[in-house]
């Protein structure tokens, strides 16, 4: 069950069964070199198991807002910072 603290993320993929829609954290879900990667569970030795799923077989991914404000307000200060807006 998601931690709600942290926001959650669901994403709409094709795989070899079908249609797929997940439900997962908000720091269990990333964008990467075209890939979507989604924490699917752990192994016998606590390391997480990712799948890897090509932005081609994704139909839509959707975040918590508190999760997109809190990437935005990053994303400011760190621009804020790079050229010396302090305010």
């Amino acid at each position: 069950m998601p931690d709600p603290d942290v926001g959650t993320a669901t994403i709409v993929y094709e795989d070899a069964d079908g249609i797929t829609e997940r439900e997962v954290e908000n720091d269990d879900i990333v964008y990467f070199d075209d890939h979507w990667l989604v924490k699917v569970g752990e192994n016998d030795d606590g390391d997480d198991v990712v799948r890897r799923i090509p932005r081609e077989r994704v139909q839509y991914v959707e975040r918590s807002i508190d999760e997109l404000e809190k990437k935005v307000e990053g994303a400011i200060e760190q621009a804020k910072e790079q050229f010396g807006w302090w305010g």
